[in-house]
């Protein structure tokens, strides 16, 4: 299931675009969830998560791209293709991270070819992002950011890559489910790791990129090296 959402305040061009993102889904079976929003204002202040962004630019009040701007605050993971009619935005859109532009009058060929484009990206990028809850709303963290996780009491806080840290309610045993067929392994009841970040097997230890050393459980040590060994090997 892609979750698509379409930012277009002309109806004819809405239906348009919902018709030829089902009729793609039908041609190469898959199955596309569409909502349609009218303006940009509606787009920030959705609660849901997508996995396409399929964004005009020329909107009442806050622009396309100004709405795209604000959303790489919190999600710089989904794919943003712009529709539009103003070819000139084409190279700023690329700043944002758009995966691909459109001009209108939209075609059945050019849709295509972007939604193509972002099939590749959604599925390169399966399982490897994570949605934070935060004060200002879910927060799409790249899994190639997280060092790894722990948990104390009902708190989650995740370690990055960047040093900083964000913490938000949760249980690792749902992070763990949200993750699913991701690499990452329980290293004690409290802590899940990122087998991408390790760095070295220390005796009763795994070294992170960050430099910290995270102990592992007796209980867990030879799952854990198992599980490293296979896939340290496997990825080189």
């Amino acid at each position: 299931m892609i979750h698509t959402l379409i930012v277009e305040d002309e109806a004819e061009e809405a239906e348009r675009l919902i018709s030829y993102v089902r009729r793609y889904g039908e041609a190469h079976n898959e199955t596309f969830q569409v909502t349609w929003l009218r303006s940009a204002m509606d787009m920030l202040s959705e609660k849901a998560r997508y996995d396409l962004v399929l964004l005009d630019i020329n909107l009442p009040g806050i622009n396309g791209m100004e709405a795209a701007q604000l959303m790489r605050l919190f999600d710089e993971v989904t794919p943003i293709v712009f529709v539009t009619n103003l070819a000139q935005y084409a190279v700023k859109g690329y700043e944002v991270g758009a995966t691909g532009f459109i001009v209108k009058p939209v075609t059945w060929g050019n849709l295509s070819l972007n939604l193509d484009r972002v099939m590749r990206s959604i599925r390169q990028n399966a399982g490897r992002s994570v949605m934070v809850p935060t004060e200002d709303g879910l927060r799409v963290v790249p899994l190639s950011s997280i060092v790894y996780v722990e948990v104390t009491g009902h708190r989650l806080t995740y370690h990055l890559e960047s040093d900083a840290q964000l913490e938000t309610r949760g249980s690792l045993g749902q992070l763990e489910e949200e993750l699913a067929g991701a690499p990452v392994v329980r290293v004690a009841k409290s802590c899940i790791a990122n087998m991408d970040k390790v760095s070295l097997v220390r005796g009763q230890g795994l070294q992170m990129s960050n430099g910290e050393v995270l102990r592992i459980s007796r209980s867990r040590k030879r799952e854990v090296l198992d599980a490293v060994t296979d896939y340290l090997g496997g990825r080189r």
